[in-house]
């Protein structure tokens, strides 16, 4: 049947239960649409909302070895779901007038450098991870409409991961060899932050404001994004989790996809990232080719999806991955929903977007864990069954990883296959430069060996991108040998 006659069918799975145990290397390709009525049980906890003073006081989520991440046989899918979302509320609480992640860590550059943030946050980096050219910027308007201006990021960390840096930096600097197996400790805690100008945006109401210092000039910003990473017990590859302003982009449309040909991307409504009067393809989001705007996430949650055929319709496919889909898509809608109904404030305008990490059952110490990310090494991102990837396998954030949603030269959306998948782990392994150590997932632990080894920042951003394409090569080729 022609496709212009194809109807899109559609499935709804019940789960029999989103919050079991998550089965080493066990994956599906059930069909899923967005409204999934599947069953979950992962939901918010009330103490997590409680007001004093009219200030929320959202607890630290336990990370320890009284936490639920302490027992690999019985930790769930949604437990780490709850850790993200709890964290990010905690981060979030307000100390005197500010969130707590102003006032409470620290802002440091890429290079694990301090920053001063008394007058504002300092933003001056605008390059993605994936090249030093991809950047994002508002559309282009018509005149009366707010100025055009570009996308900017700013990192904090605590101050046991800022120690354990500053411990074992100088060491892997004249020896990378004797930090093979160091991780970083339970609790330790970094967050990437997507700013813009706040005169760009047409209305600030739903965002959260604040003093900013771009470039030296003191202006108000407003939050996009925010990256959530943190080690709890038995997961020293971090929690990867990632929030985002809930109205920044159009989705991808995949009923109006084909299995062969991709769906052009419009909009009836303007969009901070995207101006209705104009047409996106997947080139709009494709590392290095220039197109800086009018942009789109592909992937809700993170969660991988494709389109086939069954019979005269088109299908719309969990991608078989190292994880089960439906169950991971269904606890992260469920949770969402239910901070939705709880939370009041200026935060309930952003969502969270997926989380990723790996299952280390089966290493049940730190050492045997360390060892676990070593060998994997750049393989560390890999989500085809039977690997240890787990939670949203494409995990991104449509303001830091925009141009790498569906691999890094992708022809088109529908082709994307399990091998071209990229998430978190394909930046963040333990590989730098053939020295391996769980302490280079972090980039900033990276930069700060590097600028003690004598490299400027400009220096490290090259580095950095460098070792990103040589890793991603690798990885394919590997992939693609093994698939013949």
């Amino acid at each position: 049947m022609k496709t212009t006659k194809m109807v899109c069918l559609f499935i709804i799975i019940i789960a029999l239960s989103a919050c079991k145990k998550d089965a080493k290397g066990k994956n599906d390709n059930y069909t899923t649409i967005n409204k999934s009525a599947a069953s979950s049980e992962c939901l918010a906890p009330a103490n997590w909302f409680t007001m004093v003073n009219n200030t929320r006081q959202t607890p630290p989520p336990n990370e320890g070895p009284t936490s639920v991440f302490a027992n690999n046989a019985t930790v769930t899918n949604c437990d780490f779901h709850k850790w993200s979302w709890q964290k990010f509320l905690w981060l979030t609480n307000e100390v005197n007038g500010k969130p707590l992640f102003m006032t409470n860590l620290i802002q440091v550059n890429a290079a694990g450098q301090k920053l001063d943030p008394s007058n504002g946050i300092v933003l001056t980096d605008t390059a993605q991870a994936s090249s030093n050219t991809d950047i994002l910027q508002t559309p282009k308007y018509q005149s009366g409409v707010p100025k055009q201006t570009t996308v900017y990021y700013s990192i904090f960390m605590d101050q046991l991961l800022y120690d354990t840096m500053i411990k074992y930096g100088p060491i892997a600097k004249n020896d990378p060899t004797k930090v093979k197996d160091i991780t970083f400790p339970v609790g330790a805690l970094e967050l990437k932050t997507s700013w813009i100008d706040a005169s760009a945006l047409k209305d600030t109401s739903t965002y959260f404001v604040t003093q900013g210092v771009i470039n030296g000039v003191k202006t108000k910003v407003a939050l996009l994004g925010m990256h959530v990473v943190g080690i709890v017990e038995n997961h020293p590859e971090f929690v990867w989790a990632t929030f985002e302003h809930e109205n920044l982009a159009p989705a991808y449309d995949w009923t109006k996809a084909t299995p062969t040909a991709d769906a052009p991307v419009t909009s009836t409504v303007d969009y901070p990232f995207f101006n209705k009067n104009n047409t996106a393809t997947v080139q709009n989001i494709t590392t290095g080719n220039g197109n800086y705007t009018d942009v789109f996430s592909v992937y809700k949650y993170g969660v991988p999806v494709e389109k086939a055929m069954k019979g005269s319709f088109n299908v719309q496919l969990y991608m078989d991955t190292s994880q089960n889909g439906s169950e991971n898509f269904n606890n992260i809608r469920t949770i969402n929903q239910s901070v939705k109904t709880q939370l009041t404030g200026i935060w309930n305008n952003y969502f969270y977007n997926g989380s990723l990490w790996i299952n280390t059952a089966g290493y049940n110490s730190t050492p045997a864990q360390a060892a676990l990310l070593d060998s994997l090494s750049y393989n560390l991102s890999n989500s085809s069954p039977g690997d240890l990837t787990r939670g949203s396998t494409a995990a991104y954030n449509i303001t830091m990883e925009t141009y790498v949603q569906v691999g890094f030269s992708p022809s088109s959306i529908h082709g994307n296959t399990v091998n071209n998948l990229v998430n978190c782990f394909s930046c963040h392994n333990a590989s730098n430069n053939s020295a391996e150590s769980p302490l280079f997932i972090s980039h900033v632990f990276t930069g700060y060996v590097q600028n003690l080894q004598g490299l400027n920042r400009k220096q490290i951003k090259d580095a950095h991108v460098k070792e990103i394409v040589k890793q991603f090569n690798m990885r394919l080729k590997l992939k693609q040998a093994k698939s013949k």
